[in-house]
C-alpha cells in the first residue's frame, strides 16, 4: 500500500494548488489516484493473501462514490472532491475502518475553521464556495500516514 500513499503524497500539492486556484480537481490526477489505489489494493491482497481486507476497502471506495454522487447531484460537493475521496477513503479503510471518518472529520473541521476566519475577516461571504480538496488531503495525511507508517514498520520488523 506504499505506492498509493506515495502517489497521493506526490500529487497532493499540485491537486491542492489547482483546487485553490481553479476550484476544481483535474480528472487526470483524481482518476489516476483511483487507479493507483485499486492496483495497490490488488497487489496488497495478492501478497498478503488477505483478499477480504482489500475488497472491503474497495467497497468503501465504491460507497464513497455512490454517496458523493448523490451529494454532488444536489450541488453540495464537487465531483472532483468525490473522486479524490474515493481514493482517500479506500486507502484509509485498508488500514482501519475508522480512518475514513477521522480523515473526513479532520478535513471538514480544518475547512470550516479557515472559512470562519475568512468570513470574519470579510474575505469570504456565506455564499462563497471553498476549495475542499486541500483540507481533505491534509486530513488524510494527518490521520492515515502515521497509522500506515506504523503498520509498515511493524510488518518489516
Amino acid at each position: 500500500m506504499l505506492a498509493p500513499l506515495g502517489y497521493l503524497l506526490a500529487v497532493g500539492i499540485p491537486l491542492a494548488l489547482i483546487d485553490i486556484r481553479e476550484h476544481r480537481l483535474p480528472n487526470r490526477l483524481t482518476i489516476s489516484s483511483i487507479a493507483v489505489t485499486v492496483l495497490g489494493l490488488a497487489v496488497a491482497a495478492f501478497l498478503s493473501g488477505d483478499w477480504g481486507r482489500s475488497l472491503l476497502a474497495l467497497a468503501i471506495g465504491l460507497l464513497t462514490f455512490l454517496c458523493g454522487w448523490l451529494m454532488a447531484a444536489k450541488g453540495l460537493i464537487g465531483m472532483g472532491d468525490i473522486k479524490l475521496l474515493v481514493s482517500l477513503n479506500a486507502i484509509a479503510s485498508y488500514f482501519s475502518l475508522l480512518l475514513p471518518v477521522i480523515l473526513m472529520s479532520l478535513g471538514l473541521v480544518l475547512a470550516s475553521a479557515v472559512s470562519v476566519f475568512k468570513i470574519l475577516s470579510r474575505k469570504l461571504d456565506f455564499n462563497s464556495s471553498i476549495a475542499l480538496g486541500p483540507y481533505l488531503l491534509l486530513g488524510f495525511y494527518l490521520s492515515v500516514f502515521p497509522v500506515a507508517f506504523s503498520a509498515t514498520a511493524e510488518a518489516w520488523s
